[in-house]
């Protein structure tokens, strides 16, 4: 007994000065586990019920002071489903080193919205609209209505200092299968995104192009136009609108032009936020399929950093086709460290 005393002590002891080693470095762990109860139906004959993980992660972020307005960043960040206690695939949803100057900030590695630099498509969407409550699990959109080309592996990006009421992110990354065959430059891709913000008005401007070396194969994404306002009515209420274009390389049978819409409204009264989304989405590869999606959710925080949640989704998936509509409803706990 006296030696597991001692043993707990010693490891107690251990992971105290390895935390304050952590801080003295500048580094900080965090992350967040979001789970959910749902049930989810999909046309009229299958129903199930589950228990699902909404995004949960573990990162560790730092950065050093290299003097003369320069500093170092760096990152990882792990992507944990909770609900089984495995790491996704990848395993790091970002990893990356970067600079910061007075000229902007520069990341190289896996990026998405998370590292310094953001990114352009995404981070247009989380900073103009609101999800409900999750963008992940039933409730995710950004991918699947929005093709927000969030988290790239092979990544350069880049994020400009804030210029009057303007911030200019840009980012080009390689998709090849890095092989003999197929250099990691064998298509590539460039997002670009302007976004500006001036008393209760938030407005973006976002670009993507992607190539292939001998030239894209059929319904290959090609570009795409984004523009996107938030406008904050009061303290606790804002409605935002976003709206874009991707073209593909189609046939006779899909679509070159795919367009996309996202009305919603966010309004929070004291511990309580409500949210309200509807999206549409062409089907790319139908001439003729709209895929909807209408959303309402429901927090309640106990505090800062964990949230009861609750949300109806209603997707219609393809509209040229029949008993695939998928609805779900879901109550579920967010907690952020």
């Amino acid at each position: 007994m006296k030696l597991k005393t001692k043993l707990s002590l010693i490891a107690a002891a251990g992971l105290t000065l390895l935390a304050a080693q952590s801080q003295a470095q500048g580094v900080n762990v965090y992350g967040r586990m979001v789970m959910s109860a749902n049930q989810v139906e999909t046309g009229t004959t299958n129903k199930v019920n589950e228990l699902r993980d909404n995004a949960s992660r573990l990162g560790f972020r730092g950065t050093e002071d290299l003097g003369g307005g320069m500093a170092a960043l760096y990152g990882l960040e792990m992507g944990i489903s909770a609900d089984s206690g495995i790491t996704t695939t990848p395993t790091f949803r970002n990893s990356y080193v970067a600079l910061r100057g007075a000229w902007g900030t520069m990341a190289m590695g896996r990026l998405d919205s998370a590292n310094p630099t953001g990114s352009p498509i995404y981070s247009q969407i989380t900073s103009l609209s609101h999800f409900a409550p999750n963008d992940a699990g039933a409730t995710a959109t950004s991918t699947s209505m929005q093709n927000a080309r969030n988290r790239t592996s092979d990544s350069i990006g880049y994020a400009s200092p804030k210029m009057g009421d303007f911030i200019v992110r840009a980012r080009v990354y390689f998709r090849g299968a890095g092989t003999v065959a197929q250099p990691e430059d064998a298509a590539k891709s460039t997002d670009l995104g302007v976004d500006y913000q001036s008393g209760a008005v938030k407005a973006a401007i976002g670009y993507s192009k992607d190539t292939r070396v001998g030239g894209l194969i059929n319904n290959d994404f090609n570009e795409k136009w984004q523009l996107g306002i938030n406008f904050q009515i009061q303290k606790e209420w804002d409605v935002y609108a976003i709206s874009g274009t991707d073209t593909y390389k189609n046939t006779s049978t899909t679509r070159k032009d795919v367009e996309y819409t996202q009305l919603g409204t966010s309004y929070t009264m004291g511990k309580h936020k409500f949210v309200l989304n509807n999206f549409q989405r062409d089907v790319q590869s139908s001439l003729t399929g709209v895929r909807k999606k209408n959303q309402l959710s429901y927090q309640y925080f106990l505090s800062k950093q964990t949230d009861l949640q609750a949300f109806i989704d209603k997707d219609s998936v393809d509209s040229s086709k029949t008993n695939v509509q998928v609805r779900a409803i879901g109550l579920g706990i967010r907690q952020n460290f």
